[in-house]
């Protein structure tokens, strides 16, 4: 895919702060659904749909990836790509029971969903909309097929943005196709094959603006007619609540496009592999300016975490859940010693300090390129450090002299205090507000609640190396917070949880994300019981 160099430096995930199609289609049809999903962060169960969705996808584009053998006509090409279509539909089949079965919270009946006769049909519908752009292609004669990334071949070593990063002992398949004097229906589908996400690669394969406030990754882009035509993927049949959404997000990608490529989008396409539609949407993306005006309109959000919130949506919008409940299922818990609310958790510090040192940016524990300073009083020395990319870009033009930092969030890593700074927060020479000493400094929380929702997700980094995330969010009865482990920190009593489970967390490291506190677990010093079970 023609992507950019991610701004994260090991992409352990997405940014919550950038705008995306997903974020921005959310917040178009309910803004509290948006809140809860993206900013706080509350998710429902995985369902079969989410998961086959992914599978179904990959495999079709692992298809469209493959060459060609020689054939004679249209229906000889139909039938060597449909020969394909009993593996990958089983492969699909197996990867998506095997991360349905693994997840830690998940709803639905996996085999009465999806079935090796569903599967394939929907493959079988998209190599025909594949088809109808070969035939296309034969018929104009050609087209173009050099590019500076070619569409990703089987055949042919994967593009890496960085490939300082790339794993240099594996040895890629490099064989070049030869075209005909006169095109053939190989060159045809060779030509007509479009950019997808290249699964030997795993870096993120996004578009990213230049000025890294918003990301976006294609599904499929067509260019074999001179034009370029950005396709997405969907497993259904172009009805339903959500069918109304692929405008505006389609037409986000064009406007990426438009921003990050020399090149201008053309066409807009949703196909959709359950009936084999192509459904063609009109070219009409928003300005820059509207675009940065709902971005920063999701900035200025509210941070309060009280859950359930005050005016709950009527639940009309489609995909709304956590917004439109105004009475949790479960109790509230009997909050005890040590434990607090979480309300109780400070989030804003002001502290004084000669400020020093200048680094970054450099990776945070999410791998997300920000920038640092230290910031000194006395014998104490404490970090000072973006809560996440762009949050505070102005840290290294304060002068190196005596200064009050107002609004930080207090926080720990790896045992060691730190401030976050964000939008909220400034560095000034002067103040009359209430200081805490830094040597005062919160790191830690001991909190208690109930399980909302849980997830675990793995992957690898830009480099290559694995990365395990474990979240869950806990409910005190008043408000929520998220709670995430990394690594080693996720141990069997963490994935043994289940919402519903009354937890009792001692000792928790203080973090922020979004100007949201995030409890995060440490091997070494926090403590979990499960003090009642779902």
């Amino acid at each position: 895919m023609p992507a950019q160099v991610p701004p994260e430096a090991q992409s352990i995930g997405r940014a919550r702060g950038r705008l995306s199609a997903s974020s921005l289609t959310t917040f178009q049809r309910c803004e509290k659904q948006w809140f809860l999903n993206y900013r706080i962060g509350l998710r429902g169960p995985l369902s079969p749909h989410q998961v086959m969705g992914i599978e179904v996808e990959d495999s079709f584009c692992s298809i469209l990836m493959k060459r060609a053998p020689v054939v004679n006509s249209i229906e000889e090409l139909r039938s060597w790509a449909e020969s394909l279509i009993e593996f990958h539909a089983q492969e699909a089949l197996e990867n998506g029971r095997a991360v349905f079965d693994e997840a830690m919270w998940s709803r639905g009946d996996f085999d009465e969903s999806f079935d090796l006769e569903l599967v394939s049909q929907m493959l079988r519908n998209g190599i025909s909309l594949q088809l109808e752009e070969v035939q296309a292609c034969y018929d104009a004669g050609g087209g173009v097929h050099e590019f500076d990334i070619p569409a990703p071949c089987w055949d042919s070593p994967p593009h890496f943005t960085q490939p300082e990063k790339a794993n240099s002992m594996i040895s890629w398949k490099d064989e070049p196709h030869e075209f005909a004097k006169e095109i053939t229906w190989q060159d045809a589908w060779e030509i007509a094959r479009p950019w997808v996400k290249d699964p030997r690669n795993p870096e993120p394969q996004r578009m990213y603006h230049p000025d890294k406030w918003a990301a976006g990754e294609c599904d499929l882009v067509l260019r074999w007619d001179g034009r370029t035509r950005i396709v997405d993927i969907k497993m259904g049949d172009g009805a339903g609540k959500f069918a109304t959404s692929l405008s505006g997000q389609l037409n986000f990608y064009a406007w990426l496009w438009n921003e990050t490529h020399d090149t201008k989008c053309d066409g807009l396409e949703g196909w959709y592999l359950t009936n084999g539609l192509r459904k063609i949407i009109d070219v009409n993306p928003m300005t820059t300016s509207e675009y940065r005006s709902i971005h920063d309109r999701m900035k200025g959000w509210s941070t309060d975490n009280q859950f359930p919130l005050d005016s709950p949506c009527d639940g009309e919008a489609g995909g709304c859940f956590w917004c439109s409940i105004s009475d949790v299922e479960h109790s509230a818990p009997k909050i005890s010693m040590p434990c607090e609310p979480l309300s109780a958790i400070p989030s804003r510090v002001n502290v004084k300090g000669r400020l020093q040192g200048a680094w970054g940016p450099l990776p945070n524990h999410y791998g997300e390129p920000v920038l640092g300073a230290m910031i000194k009083a006395g014998d104490k020395m404490v970090t000072l450090e973006e809560s996440q990319p762009n949050a505070y870009p102005s840290m290294h033009d304060s002068p190196q002299d005596d200064v009050i930092i107002v609004g930080a969030l207090p926080g720990v890593w790896r045992g060691q205090p730190r401030l976050y700074l964000d939008e909220s927060s400034s560095i000034e020479v002067e103040s009359e507000l209430e200081l805490t000493r830094m040597g005062m400094l919160r790191t830690k929380a001991n909190v208690q609640g109930v399980v909302l929702s849980c997830s675990k997700r793995d992957g690898k980094r830009s480099d290559g190396r694995p990365w395990s995330m474990l979240s869950f969010h806990l409910w005190d009865g008043d408000r929520v917070a998220e709670v995430v482990a990394f690594g080693s920190a996720i141990n069997g009593t963490l994935l043994s949880i289940s919402p519903g489970c009354e937890i009792k967390i001692t000792s928790a490291e203080l973090g922020w994300r979004e100007g949201l506190v995030q409890l995060r677990i440490d091997s070494r010093t926090t403590r979990i019981e499960i003090k009642s079970k779902a």
